[in-house]
């Protein structure tokens, strides 16, 4: 059996949102907005998981991530605090096969605004 800090976080819903970061060598990288369960938001809250590359560590604020690199101990209550976006409803989502049955109606009114 797995020691139970190396639980891994799973994102319940990845939102793509309507921002992007340009980066210097001119790739664009899409922001996301993550839905975590409350067990994983309260790890990262704790130090016991990167905010950044949601890894997670066996004691809480290492010095730095283990995958990333990132600084964890010094930087990651301000970069929680500042990303955070608190505790939102989670609104019910199509399930797959909704999602699937809805995509030829979507592109016959895709066709007709065409036209």
């Amino acid at each position: 059996m797995a020691e139970r800090w190396r639980q891994p976080v799973v994102p319940l819903a990845i939102d793509q949102l309507h921002q992007a970061i340009w980066l210097p060598d001119g790739r664009v990288q899409g922001e996301v907005q993550l839905t975590l369960a409350p067990e994983d938001v309260e790890r990262m809250r704790l130090g016991y998981v990167c905010a950044k590359c949601l890894e997670p560590h066996e004691t809480a604020w290492p010095e730095r991530c283990n995958a990333c690199g990132s600084p964890m101990r010094s930087e990651q209550a301000a970069y929680f605090a500042r990303e955070f976006g608190g505790i939102l409803p989670v609104v019910n989502r199509p399930s797959w096969e909704e999602e699937l049955d809805s995509l030829e109606e979507r592109r016959r009114k895709e066709e007709e605004a065409k036209r």
